[in-house]
């Protein structure tokens, strides 16, 4: 759940979390799951920006490339209600019916479809559009994600990606394969006519890209 170079000072990070507890008592349990076996998850700080953004645009469709066992789906089951659809997709069998196990102990299931498989494939083959897409696939696929937003993605609708400033690494002079990725994509997103990005550096980066 952490990551090896602090995007905000420790102890910043630290008010942060012990500011921002409001949250399903689940995710407790999928936090301490994520330490315990050192896997990579969004975090109680980036989770509340998911649930925010999905609410403020009024989010009923979420798609999201890279689920692992389920953490950032529980904000989103959240935010799109009784009604809504959060499709996950994760190459890992085993993460996803981890995941299926956290969300129906949360009560949350019914709102959710898994998918086992390429996230980007899955994409394109889904039907109609969505509100929100949230990009966590492998780096060095980064570059593939926008062409792909542009037909499944509404306007007004969100593109979020995480690790955008990847522990420092995109700071690198000679950066590796992955980092190059997420480069690709920052200059792509930053440049496109068609849609609006910020980056947010909390804990790893996230940029928010809004679909004009």
């Amino acid at each position: 759940m952490s990551v090896p170079f602090p995007i905000t000072h420790p102890k910043i990070n630290r008010y942060l979390r012990s500011i921002q507890t409001r949250r399903h008592p689940i995710l407790r349990s999928m936090e301490a799951y994520a330490e315990r076996n050192g896997f990579p998850i969004i975090g109680p700080l980036v989770g509340p920006v998911l649930f925010q953004l999905a609410r403020m645009i009024d989010a009923r469709r979420v798609f999201e490339l890279g689920s692992g066992y389920g953490y950032s789906a529980v904000w989103f089951a959240q935010a799109v209600g009784p009604r809504g659809l959060v499709v996950m997709t994760e190459g890992n069998p085993a993460n996803s019916r981890l995941a299926m196990k956290y969300l129906k102990s949360a009560r949350l299931a019914a709102r959710v479809r898994p998918l086992v498989g390429d996230g980007l494939e899955l994409l394109s083959s889904e039907r109609g559009r969505f509100d929100v897409i949230l990009n966590d696939i492998d780096k060095d696929q980064y570059p593939r994600v926008l062409p792909l937003a542009r037909k499944k993605l509404r306007r007004g609708g969100l593109l979020i990606t995480d690790n955008m400033l990847w522990s420092g690494r995109v700071m690198r002079a000679r950066p590796d394969r992955r980092t190059r990725g997420i480069l690709e994509l920052t200059r792509a997103l930053f440049h496109a006519p068609d849609f609006f990005t910020t980056l947010l550096p909390i804990r790893d980066g996230v940029t928010v890209s809004l679909r004009l």
